[in-house]
């Protein structure tokens, strides 16, 4: 975030695992390093029937278990909170989106937030469309005046078709550039450090390649198991889950040429060149 640029965090799914473990502790650990811009808020929206007394109740325990600065002082965790709302909604409702807009309207007057807006989509799979399409109804999408955005978790489809049409669902609402698609793991220090091991290191750069690396590989060590997500990986399985998603993400930064340019539009093309290249797995590898 640009310190400079007010703005609201709109989370939906704000009730979820995520939003309480990852989402609430990294934006506090932003605001205890002084990365927040002066004029912020962020609204949680979700069909759970709280107030903001006990959404912000919830997320100061989320805090105390999960973010880096889980210790900060009262006064500071205190003013984080009075900066967290909640909205309760059916958000398969087209109808109940006026109140989205309604509490923007609000909150943008509150805290000059120059209508500029992220929306964070921590719900299944199934609504990103749905929410994108009545958040566009509502005029939210347009940026006629401030900044939008829209950030997706995987899984991004369950398969490339469906993935191919959530993708041309979500333009019909949004520009390409408002679009966030994210794989948290390549926010992982480690990950990200990748690129400055391979490419800004002149010990490591040109021993870099198949003459002197036998094999690669991937290790995805978890100290947290699936507890309540045991329904999502029924649906999902791990295949989907880790490996077409965050184990290919390393692997293609392991692999990849140098960029012409660090730009994410070099940097994937160097990607999809790396995925083209994979060998698909046959069914007798997989016996």
């Amino acid at each position: 975030m640009k310190k400079t640029t007010n703005q609201a965090l709109v989370i939906f799914g704000a009730s979820g695992d995520l939003t309480y473990r990852k989402l609430i502790p990294a934006v506090f650990d932003l605001y205890m390093n002084n990365s927040l811009p002066e004029g912020y808020a962020v609204l949680g929206v979700a069909r759970s029937a709280f107030t903001d007394h006990q959404f912000r109740k919830k997320m100061r325990e989320g805090i105390s278990h999960f973010a880096h600065y889980k210790d900060a002082p009262a006064e500071k965790m205190d003013d984080f909170l009075s900066k967290l709302f909640y909205l309760s909604i059916d958000t398969g409702k087209g109808e109940e989106y006026i109140h989205v807009k309604e509490k923007l309207d609000a909150l943008n007057k509150q805290f000059n937030l120059e209508q500029n807006y992220i929306f964070y989509l921590s719900t299944p799979p199934s609504l990103y469309c749905t929410i994108s399409k009545y958040l566009y109804g509502q005029g939210l999408t347009l940026q006629q005046k401030g900044f939008k955005r829209i950030i997706i978790e995987k899984p991004f489809g369950h398969d490339l078709a469906s993935a191919i049409e959530l993708n041309k669902q979500l333009l019909i609402f949004f520009q390409e550039d408002q679009i966030y698609r994210i794989d948290h793991y390549l926010g992982k220090e480690t990950v990200q450090n990748m690129m400055v091991t391979r490419f800004a290191n002149g010990i490591y750069e040109p021993l870099w390649n198949r003459n002197y690396i036998q094999h690669v590989e991937i290790t995805a060590a978890e100290s947290m198991g699936v507890e309540d997500r045991g329904g999502y990986y029924d649906h999902s399985g791990a295949l989907r889950d880790m490996i077409q998603n965050h184990l290919l993400q390393v692997a293609s930064l392991v692999a990849m040429e140098p960029p012409n340019k660090i730009t994410a539009e070099e940097i994937r093309y160097e990607k999809l060149k790396v995925f083209r290249s994979l060998r698909p797995f046959s069914k007798e590898d997989l016996r």
